[in-house]
């Protein structure tokens, strides 16, 4: 009766950790002003040699691995990746653990009576035992729980592959807001000063109308050109607000980015290095890596549901004493000794056998896909940004030759002006030709170090040669 007791007493406990709404960073309100920030010390995550050196050839005077490190320690995406690991490799472990036996202790105590005294003679035990041993242990004679053990493996592999391409694509999502957040800040310089010359060129007109040296029509033009330039300005400083707000979620610390654009937009491999290389360096990618991992543990899983059709053996034993009481139980000539080997075959299962191996075959099929997916998801992805490079580069090139055109003409207006050769609304019109020239000039240079980033993120887990090696 005891022991009865004790048994309810433990069935009403429960391990189970208390449910508790974790903490959550939100801004107060929806405008997003005040951003919560991670209050813990600076990460010490480690960068890969890809990243750290991919980094410091974008932005050699910037601490950038540190805002990276901090997005790798604090983003959601990249910690669940984390996690789905950890789940694989611990189901790799049980289905591991099941290839061996299992070694336990058993104590039992039997009590068995019959209302016939004959019957219960013959028939009726009291029986207390205490054993060590093995039960329900499975002989893998046709490799089923090796096939098990095999796709598990495979899916750690595929789940560690997986993390690597979220990590590759935290790491250029990083920098990618970086180049954004830099290219708003200085197209919003640039908006706001050509802002301020519209207006006053505006203000011009408008005096020149008052006395008849400029038209209804003149005047318009030049509100049209300012209520463009006053747009302009708005969207650069939205564009800078929403990249600096992405920016701190992503990485959830505070920051504060500085440093001009044009450093990252120089690109120290020749452009046409890439495209000599050989195309199956793509195989390395942790996509296409993840791909095959899943293939193979999709292989497995045949071998496994093929297995089923053989018979099962399974052998539980075990060592000890038994006796009728607990007195005795230990006692000269109680020791006991089992051995139940059992052989099982289903003869008749409604097909479930047979489904399962339809259903590991379909998968296996469907990995197949999946892996030519990633293959020429890889390869688009390439060939997409190595087709951008070129492009990218000779529109930066140009529009900086026309940039430097535009400033000369500039400063010779400039110098005229000042001799009292031109009036200020001629000096006034060609400084808006300036800003808007180098409003086209930082797009081409955003463009190039987006670019370079599409790079990175394209040949994220590849081994370049050292030719090619800084994106």
């Amino acid at each position: 009766m005891a022991g009865l007791l004790s048994a309810l007493a433990v069935a009403g406990c429960s391990f189970a950790p208390p449910a508790q709404r974790p903490e959550m960073r939100m801004p107060a309100r929806l405008s997003g002003d005040g951003i919560p920030v991670s209050g813990q010390p600076r990460p010490d995550v480690a960068l890969t040699p890809q990243e750290r050196d991919f980094i410091s050839a974008l932005a050699p005077d910037r601490d950038l691995a540190s805002l990276v490190a901090w997005a790798l320690a604090a983003n959601t995406d990249h910690r669940l990746a984390l996690l789905q690991v950890e789940q694989s490799r611990a189901q790799y472990r049980v289905q591991q653990a099941d290839r061996w036996p299992t070694v336990g202790l058993s104590a039992t105590q039997t009590r068995q009576r019959f209302d016939s005294a004959e019957r219960d003679g013959r028939y009726g035990q009291k029986l207390v035992s205490a054993t060590v041993g093995i039960s329900d242990f499975e002989l893998d004679l046709f490799g089923r729980l090796k096939s098990l053990s095999d796709a598990a493996r495979e899916r750690y592999l595929a789940s560690s592959q997986g993390q690597q391409a979220v990590r590759g694509a935290l790491v250029a999502e990083v920098l990618r807001l970086y180049i954004l957040e830099r290219s708003a800040a200085q197209a919003l310089g640039v908006t706001s000063e050509l802002r301020i010359q519209t207006a006053e060129l505006l203000s011009i007109g408008q005096r020149q109308r008052s006395v008849g040296l400029a038209s209804d029509n003149d005047v318009d033009r030049l509100r049209a050109q300012d209520d463009r330039a006053a747009i302009a300005e708005a969207q650069a400083r939205e564009a800078r607000l929403g990249a600096l707000r992405a920016l701190k979620l992503v990485a959830g610390v505070d920051v504060t980015p500085a440093g001009p654009l044009e450093p990252l937009a120089r690109v120290p491999s020749p452009p046409g290095a890439l495209r000599d290389l050989d195309s199956r360096l793509l195989l390395q990618r942790p996509d296409v890596q993840q791909a095959e991992s899943e293939l193979r543990a999709a292989h497995a899983d045949i071998g496994a549901a093929r297995a089923a059709f053989f018979p099962s053996v399974r052998l539980s034993t075990g060592i000890g004493t038994a006796s009728e009481g607990l007195r005795g139980l230990f006692g000269v000539g109680s020791g006991v000794w089992s051995f139940i080997p059992q052989l099982t075959l289903p003869l008749f299962d409604h097909g479930r056998r047979q489904a399962e191996l339809d259903l590991a075959q379909a998968r296996r099929e469907a990995s197949v896909i999946g892996y030519e997916q990633a293959v020429q998801h890889a390869f688009r992805e390439v060939l997409e940004a190595l087709d951008a490079q070129a492009t990218v580069r000779e529109a930066e090139r140009r529009q900086a030759d026309q940039d430097d055109r535009v400033q000369r003409r500039m400063q010779r207006a400039t110098a005229r002006a000042e001799a009292g050769w031109v009036d200020r609304a001629d000096l006034l019109a060609e400084r808006i030709a300036a800003q808007q020239s180098a409003l086209a000039r930082l797009e081409s240079q955003r463009d190039l170090a987006l670019n370079r980033v599409a790079l990175f993120r394209a040949f994220y887990g590849v081994s370049l040669p050292a030719s090619v090696a800084s994106l």
